[in-house]
């Protein structure tokens, strides 16, 4: 186990073992080099005096010449049993006498050194001069002494030093025991507590404070981090009960995948569609796209394959989904790609719904508007075809009626006359209601001849069309230039013709009319205007304005067939805009209607308004 892995306590046990050994072991070896300096001076010195004192009693054996004076000198150095080897050289540097006595004279050197002293092969080896009184060189003295006190001394200091680390390691060992608690216990309680909160997941456990250093602010930031990762924790569980009701209630089968292979499922719903991939498992990529419908396959895996080869980020899609039980579910698939700095996809996370109802309510309205259109160009060619062939029988009666008054008008009374005269009329206010009708249904019947328009020519070209309905009348005209516009002249011709009118016509009972016409831009839209000052109408009437012989106020108080507004209202649905109103009794109505900015009508517009009513 290397050192880092050490339990803390031991650790500092080592630490402060060798450390406090390191230091007693670098004191030791100072002290006996010390030691051993010392005690070489001190040896120097004293074979220094023994070759003083062996020198001066040596002077006489010399100076006579007498070898076994300087022997018997020499053979004195018996009491210093670190002496190994003494000589005596003549002035001529000849080997005089020698100790021991049988040691060989290859032994000693052949001639004298240079005075000096020095160590070499374990030994101490000194040559020093011989002298008279009168500094007569007289010859030259050799010792060689080995190094055994040293030696001694070595081992002596050797000995007390392991005593001395001994002693010292037992001391450290007993006090880092105990010292060491005042900084490994709280990083023990600490780690305890850290792992009971591992273990039980329970962050309401705080650590016990022990002192007031570095430890005890790391305990406080510890109690802080804890109740930080407390908060969040309850702010994640509270968020992740939202996220499972809303989830429960919204039907949702949320999932998350990795890419590589794995999906995982957060929620099983959508009829148990997801039992069993609840774990992230390889291969549940493959499965999953194995559980979509054969005819959706290919494109539901060629798509997704292209926004993550493409750099995509959202994913939405349709398609049928196969169910535990064997039976598909149209679901609607979305969510959200997540990738890395190089752009490159790490996984996705996001969410199922089962929209099977919404499917079969959208075939079943299909099928609805497919039988209601149906319905409805049967009864529109049914009402164009009753229109057209009474249009004939009424011509019949309201010619046949004049003849007839004229015929017997000497012979009529007032009665007779009235009579004949209220014929006439309701046969040409049916007739009139029959060519409205055939406008109507021809209006959802042609084709729109869509052309580039000047609104403002239209307008006046629909003025002169009304100048009888102002011939005699105050009014006031208030018309703001209006744009160009994509459409069919007639049908938008026919839009002005009736709102204006009806602007006329209502305005009527007023001694000053005043009529607006008007245009803004909003957005992708222009929207029109005509205002009147004239009688208005009751908003709360306002659903009933656009609907087919819908009208507000009776045939004496104001003519009519009630299909105007609804042939503006056809119009422009044809044309891909909208119509609206607004109005006070007495205080005059404003009819709006819109058209796409752009001059275009959209393709899907006529289609749709082709059916409506």
């Amino acid at each position: 186990m290397s050192l880092k892995d050490t339990p803390i306590r031991r650790k500092l046990m080592i630490v402060i073992l060798l450390t406090s050994g390191v230091v007693l072991l670098l004191t030791c070896a100072a002290f006996i080099a010390y030691e051993l300096l010392s005690f070489r001076q001190t040896m120097v010195r004293n074979v220094s005096t023994l070759g003083q004192i062996i020198a001066a009693n040596s002077t006489a054996a010399l100076a006579f010449a007498n070898q076994d004076d300087a022997t018997e000198v020499l053979a004195a150095l018996k009491a210093e049993r670190h002496v190994v080897a003494a000589s005596l050289y003549d002035a001529n540097g000849e080997l005089f006498a020698k100790y021991p006595a049988g040691l060989p004279a290859d032994a000693f050197p052949v001639a004298p050194e240079r005075d000096a002293y020095r160590f070499e092969h374990s030994h101490l080896v000194s040559v020093q001069p011989v002298v008279q009184g009168n500094n007569k060189r007289l010859g030259t003295l050799y010792l060689k002494s080995d190094l055994g006190a040293m030696y001694e001394r070595l081992r002596l200091y050797s000995g007390i030093a392991a005593l001395v680390l001994a002693v010292s390691f037992l001391v450290a060992y007993l006090l880092s025991r105990v010292l060491q608690q005042q900084i490994s216990q709280p990083i023990l309680a600490l780690a305890e507590t850290a792992k009971a909160i591992s273990d039980r997941r329970d962050y309401s456990v705080r650590a016990t404070k022990r002192s007031q250093d570095e430890l005890g602010l790391l305990t406080d930031a510890f109690n802080q981090m804890l109740t930080q990762i407390q908060e969040q924790d309850r702010a994640l569980r509270e968020s992740e009960e939202r996220l499972r009701l809303l989830l429960s209630a919204t039907h949702l089968a949320a999932w998350d995948w990795d890419i590589a292979g794995r999906r995982r499922w957060h929620q099983e719903d959508l009829g148990q569609m997801a039992a069993g991939v609840v774990e992230p498992e390889e291969g549940a990529s493959a499965r999953w796209f194995e559980q979509v419908h054969p005819e959706d396959r290919e494109r539901v895996a060629n798509r997704f394959h292209v926004l993550l080869a493409g750099g995509g980020r959202l994913w939405s899609e349709e398609y049928r989904y196969r169910e535990p039980e064997g039976s598909y579910a149209y679901v609607l698939e979305r969510g959200v790609v997540i990738r890395n700095n190089e752009g490159s996809p790490l996984r996705m996370v996001g969410a199922m719904l089962d929209i099977t109802a919404r499917k079969e309510s959208e075939e079943k309205v299909r099928r609805l508007n497919e039988d209601l259109t149906a319905a409805n160009q049967e009864l529109e060619a049914f009402s164009y075809s009753v229109s057209h062939d009474l249009r004939a029988p009424l011509r019949h009666i309201d010619g046949f009626t004049g003849l007839l008054a004229k015929h017997l008008d000497p012979s009529l009374d007032a009665a007779g006359r009235r009579y004949l005269t209220k014929v006439s009329d309701a046969a040409r206010q049916m007739a009139e209601l029959i060519d409205d009708l055939l406008t109507f249904s021809r209006i959802g019947r042609t084709e729109l001849r869509s052309a580039r328009l000047d609104l403002s020519g239209l307008v006046e070209e629909v003025l002169r069309i009304l100048e009888p309905e102002t011939t005699g009348r105050d009014i006031e005209w208030v018309m703001s230039p209006l744009p160009e516009a994509q459409g069919d002249p007639q049908l938008l011709r026919l839009v002005f013709q009736n709102l204006i009118g009806n602007a006329l016509k209502y305005s009527r009972p007023k001694p000053q009319a005043r009529i607006e016409i008007g245009v803004i831009r909003e957005g992708a839209e222009l929207i029109f205007s005509i205002r009147d000052n004239g009688v208005g109408f009751d908003t709360c009437y306002v659903d009933r304005l656009f609907g087919v012989f819908q009208r507000l106020h009776s045939g004496a108080e104001f003519e009519g067939t009630g299909i105007g507004l609804a042939n503006v209202k056809r119009i422009v649905h044809r044309h891909g805009g909208r119509v609206w109103a607004d109005g006070a009794v007495g205080e005059g109505a404003c009819f709006y209607f819109s058209l796409p900015a752009g001059g275009e009508t959209s393709q899907s517009s006529l289609r749709q308004s082709a059916s409506l009513p």
